[in-house]
């Protein structure tokens, strides 16, 4: 029997946000019509997912800005119910503060909030820090200041070679980490994102969709060789790249209206 661990699932459950960074990685900048998850899609496709998998070291809860989602307390008390995943972190950007049932989730020794601190732009940070210190909820901040971000946010096929496309893949700093968008289960953001915003042709086989009506034991072969089997994805002919040598930019350049693929 193989055994199936995962490091991170990226857990969308939005594609709204209250920031609008030009150089997001999770490509939020070019949604037009962002819209929070299905809940109910979500729910039953992590649940057909922690059937395939022994141990999960860590769901990432994030969108865009996951208090944007009023129905988030449903799924974070869902997350924190199975025993083969270790935590629940929430990725926030410190604009929102919780209120609620979306507070009241957060009161769970199983879950993290991961605030990140954009100086200004994270108006609500303080207020936050403060309700959950009274609340005994846990979470850390960091100074998104400190940390530069990769210049991958601009999507266009990238002319190179295979041996090139694996060694960016095998490089890259999200290469451990799946991503939960709207039913199917991708390699990485970018992938997930590009694709669903159609800035890239759908490939089949850089996705596991956990709606087919499949067995749990053929899931979890296909899972297994999507995790480990994969030298690079067709979306890594689009992505600028996310490893050391790759170009860096200023973090949280904040734009006015959604940007546009330039093909």
């Amino acid at each position: 029997r193989e055994v199936l661990k995962l490091k991170y699932i990226d857990i969308v459950v939005t594609e709204r946000c209250s920031l609008r960074c030009r150089d997001c990685a999770n490509l939020m900048q070019y949604y037009t019509k962002p819209n929070n998850c299905d809940t109910e899609l979500l729910l039953g496709s992590v649940d057909k997912l922690m059937k395939c998998i022994d141990k999960l070291d860590e769901f990432r809860v994030l969108g865009g800005e996951p208090f944007m989602n009023n129905q988030l307390y449903k799924i974070i008390n869902k997350l924190a119910t199975y025993k083969n995943a270790d935590n629940v972190v929430i990725y926030t950007n410190g604009t929102i503060v919780p209120s609620g049932e979306n507070l009241s989730c957060l009161i769970n020794k199983k879950v993290m909030l991961e605030i990140t601190n954009y100086g200004n732009l994270s108006r609500s940070l303080d207020k936050m820090a403060k309700i959950f210190q009274e609340n005994n909820i846990n979470y850390i901040t960091d100074n998104a200041q400190a940390i530069l971000w990769h210049d991958c946010a601009t999507i266009k096929y990238q002319k190179r070679t295979v041996k090139e496309i694996v060694d960016m893949f095998l490089n890259c700093c999200v290469n451990d980490i799946t991503s939960l968008l709207h039913g199917k289960l991708y390699r990485c953001p970018i992938s997930a994102h590009a694709t669903n915003l159609q800035a890239i042709p759908f490939y089949k086989n850089d996705i596991v969709d956990l709606t087919d009506n499949i067995t749990t034991k053929a899931l979890k072969r296909k899972i297994i060789s999507f995790y480990k089997g994969k030298r690079y994805l067709s979306a890594c002919y689009y992505c600028r790249g996310r490893t050391n040598n790759s170009n860096l930019v200023k973090p949280a350049i904040q734009v006015k209206q959604p940007l546009l693929f330039n093909p």
